[in-house]
């Protein structure tokens, strides 16, 4: 089956979908099912595997849920860019590397950013969507 929809999800996603959040785990049920794409940023890991709770369960059912996503390769062109909106935003202290990535991987691939925090990236990317509103799209 050839997914219908290719997104690029942040760790909010992720950590909503170890949370119980429906949306996030319908979401990468699909990712399962092969009827999305979802990519992530190398970073998104890194964040995950760095946060305070994140223990052996945690690692292997993330391992499980890694199988079926795409990491994002970091080139020249996406770190460069990561950099310059890293220094652009850096009166933001809620743009971390890990935002300013997925900012700059999705500028140079066109993929939507799905996040369980808009807020965050309003005035910067357009293109930022739900999980509610990527499970729409599928429909």
């Amino acid at each position: 089956m050839t997914p219908k929809y290719t997104a690029l999800v942040d760790s909010s996603v992720l950590s909503g979908y170890k949370e119980g959040h429906i949306e996030c785990q319908d979401l990468l049920y699909k990712a399962i099912d092969r009827e999305i794409d979802i990519v992530i940023s190398p970073l998104t890991i890194a964040k995950i595997w760095s946060d305070p709770g994140f223990d052996r369960k945690s690692e292997i059912g993330y391992l499980g849920l890694l199988e079926f996503i795409s990491v994002s390769k970091i080139d020249t062109d996406i770190a460069t860019k990561t950099g310059h909106y890293l220094r652009q935003y850096s009166a933001n202290t809620e743009i971390d590397l890990e935002v300013a990535n997925i900012i700059s991987i999705c500028d140079i691939s066109g993929y939507p950013i799905v996040t369980n925090n808009k807020v965050l990236y309003e005035g910067i990317s357009d293109d930022t969507i739900t999980c509610e509103q990527a499970l729409q799209k599928l429909n």
